[in-house]
């Protein structure tokens, strides 16, 4: 009989088989597909997908990705190139979800991803060939063993033209020597990366000569005076290395015979340059800067006149703690979080966790919950089978029993409803940056949306009309996750269980989402960043530094609304201003003076002689607080005082611009990002939690001079040198 079956099933399952695989959609095989930045991609991250034509010559259309719920997300419209492959850039919330891309003609094909790296790896991209990055990086690995992934840019990276396509970059260090080798819009998107918040190394020594810079987004990152591009005026011969050996702390020196010949370029108007010179040749720090820190947007570059890619300096054991003071120390190295535990990861987790809580919204406490167990239990057989008994009509039992189970059922149902609301409700929080001297506004808001039905939504996010942008912008539109590998995180192995479970798209525009589903009794959370040009004249400032670092001068507010809580940083000073009304003014030298800004963080106190310190606490859901850490993480004192890193919250951390030339004007305002919802109406302005952040440029004056001037890093006199032009 098994014999039998056997015989005849098998034909039959072949057959099926084959009606299976014709009635599906052929696969294509697209001609090339790049994911990623050097061959990796990291999981909760923007990603850019490059994929070339099918064989027939059709360009994909779109690609679909998982986010941390398992849900699949298509991306937004394809940036074409000129080879007519489709760039894309995803973001993906399960490091093996499923990934999909969808052709011109509708019918899709599956797309294979490489395993990602994890949220929490700590990502240094090299663009060129410099094998003391590596070196580098396991000279700063941490206590715990971790060290930062380098990653080079492949010559087939070619991402979107956005700033996100680098969002797997903690720190870029740039060869000034493969800048001729990456096009135009590359160079663009790299340079957009670093003016939202990146931090860039540019070694630029030789390669800086002109002509090779000029006429690119390179020519940007030279120093040069507040809101300018440098230019090199010309090369002049490096007869002494001792400034570099002592900045880099270097253990053997350059062999003499191999610096005849070098040169390095000298910057046109070094008296005024923007930022900190930190080496340089010469008997003062004008004669030939070396190595210039300096801020760029709202991310830092620093710059450095030699080649390291290139000898003497390539096979030179110092370019390896060269490099790591260039990233800023050993304790410069800005992580994503450590491994999964108890709570957030990160402050990123922890401000998600914040936003994801509603009034009247909580989970019904377990004592409520036994409570009616053991009552129900009760009702069921002693109650229930008294009141028959002692009523002698058994057939009442066929009443009793259906009422006392509906009573039940709908007092159930009133207690979760009594926990989990009736009405849509949204709870959001806005970061508003302006940088002056670059005349650019940044925006990253953050909104959580409680659903009490089944739903899809659709939602869109812009910066509003007005100050601080002078216009239109670009912005990104996306879910928000947490890191790590707990429940809901993108490093899960598992996606969140979620009744909802349709696919939603992305735009276009980018500011758009398109069909979220959302459970009743659930809710989401979404985060949306936009840049665009700022508006002239929000503040006038006279602010300038005195011999001892000290503010002077005064600044008046042009805002339209006041800013409250409101607080000036430089350096290591916070001077305390209160409410700044439109029109009003602060001069530093009003008032009781200021005070170290590490304990205006921290929430030192002193008390009976003693300085006591608010601890940070994990579980705290106090938005505005931790949105106030997050911006100053590492000037507060990092993770050394909340015990968390940064992570996806490192690139709104201001802490790097304050020793640079610049004050930061801090205060609670307005919103500046509208948000739509299709369902649920508008969030309210008045319950959202808004922090503005004005960075404003401090000029060069004689007394800033010659306080910037680091005792350590000043070698020998020497003479300043001299050379003809080329």
């Amino acid at each position: 009989m098994t014999r039998s079956f056997r015989i005849v099933a098998r034909p039959i399952a072949v057959l099926l088989l084959a009606a299976l695989a014709a009635a599906a959609p052929a696969g294509r095989a697209a001609a090339a597909t790049v994911v990623g930045l050097g061959g990796a991609w990291r999981s909760g991250s923007w990603t850019p997908v490059t994929v070339g034509p099918d064989a027939a010559g059709m360009a994909a259309a779109r690609v679909w990705v998982e986010d941390a719920d398992g849900e699949l997300v298509g991306s937004g419209p394809a940036d074409t190139s000129p080879d007519g492959a489709a760039r894309f850039l995803v973001r993906c919330g399960r490091p093996a979800g499923r990934a999909l891309v969808e052709w011109a003609d509708g019918t899709r094909s599956p797309l294979d991803l490489p395993p990602p790296l994890e949220s929490t790896t700590r990502v240094m991209l090299v663009i060129g060939d410099l094998p003391g990055a590596e070196r580098a990086a396991r000279l700063m690995q941490r206590d715990d063993g971790s060290r930062a992934r380098v990653l080079a840019l492949a010559d087939d990276d070619r991402p979107a033209p956005s700033g996100l396509a680098f969002d797997v970059a903690d720190a870029v260090i740039v060869c000034g020597s493969a800048l001729g080798s990456l096009p135009g819009d590359t160079l663009a998107a790299l340079d957009d990366w670093t003016r939202r918040g990146g931090r860039m190394v540019f070694l630029a020594g030789a390669s800086a000569a002109p002509p090779a810079l000029v006429g690119t987004p390179a020519a940007a990152w030279l120093p040069g005076p507040a809101g300018g591009p440098g230019r090199v005026a010309r090369m002049v011969p490096l007869r002494r290395t001792a400034s570099i050996e002592t900045y880099a702390k270097a253990s053997r020196p350059l062999e003499r015979g191999a610096v005849a010949g070098l040169e390095a370029p000298l910057l046109d108007g070094t008296a005024a340059l923007d930022g900190a010179i930190e080496a340089w040749e010469g008997s003062a720090p004008t004669d030939l800067p070396l190595v210039v820190r300096r801020a760029h947007g709202f991310g830092t570059i620093t710059w450095a006149g030699l080649d390291l890619d290139r000898p003497p300096f390539r096979n030179w054991t110092g370019s390896d703690t060269l490099l790591v003071e260039l990233l800023g120390g050993r304790n410069g190295a800005r992580g994503r979080g450590g491994a999964a535990g108890q709570g957030p990861v990160d402050l990123g987790g922890q401000l998600r966790v914040a936003i994801d809580r509603f009034p009247g919204v909580g989970p019904v406490p377990f004592e409520v919950v036994a409570g009616l167990a053991l009552v129900y239990v009760a009702c069921l057989y002693p109650l229930e089978w008294w009141l028959v008994r002692r009523s002698g009509r058994p057939w009442l039992a066929w009443l009793t029993l259906p009422a006392l189970v509906a009573a039940f059922t709908a007092f159930t149902w009133w207690t979760g409803e009594r926990y989990k609301g009736r009405s849509w409700q949204v709870h959001r929080a806005d970061l508003v940056d302006v940088d002056v001297a670059g005349a650019l506004a940044r925006g990253t808001s953050f909104l959580g949306v409680w659903s009490p039905e089944n739903a899809r939504l659709d939602l869109a996010a812009a910066p509003r009309p007005g100050p601080p942008a002078a216009g239109a912008g670009t912005a990104a539109l996306s879910w928000y996750a947490i890191s790590g590998r707990g429940m809901g995180a993108v490093d899960a192995p598992a996606a969140h269980p979620s009744l909802a479970t349709d696919p939603y798209r992305a735009g276009p525009p980018a500011d758009r989402l398109a069909g979220v589903p959302l459970a009743a009794s659930s809710s989401r959370v979404f985060e949306a960043e936009w840049s665009a040009p700022a508006a002239a004249g929000l503040v006038e400032s006279s602010l300038e530094r005195d011999a001892q670092g000290m503010l002077r001068g005064g600044l008046v507010s042009r805002l339209p609304a006041e800013l409250r809580d409101c607080a000036l940083f430089h350096a290591g000073w916070c001077y305390e201003i209160g409410t700044l009304p439109p029109g009003g003014r602060f001069d530093p030298l009003a008032g009781k003076g200021p005070r170290t800004l590490s304990a205006t963080l921290t929430r030192s106190a002193a008390v009976l002689e003693r300085v006591q310190t608010q601890r940070w606490r994990v579980e705290d859901t106090d938005v505005a607080r931790i949105l106030e850490i997050a911006g100053f993480h590492e000037a507060a004192g990092g993770s050394s005082y909340t015990t968390l890193e940064a992570g996806a919250l490192a690139r709104l951390d201001l802490s790097a611009l304050l020793p640079l030339d610049r004050a930061v004007l801090v205060g609670r305002g307005p919103p500046a990002t509208d948000w739509s919802l299709s369902v649920g109406g508008a969030p309210a302005d008045d319950d959202a939690t808004a922090l503005w952040r004005i960075v404003i440029p401090l000029p060069k004056s004689p007394a800033s001079r010659a306080a910037d001037v680091p005792a350590e890093s000043s070698p020998d006199a020497a003479p300043a040198p001299t050379g003809p032009a080329p």
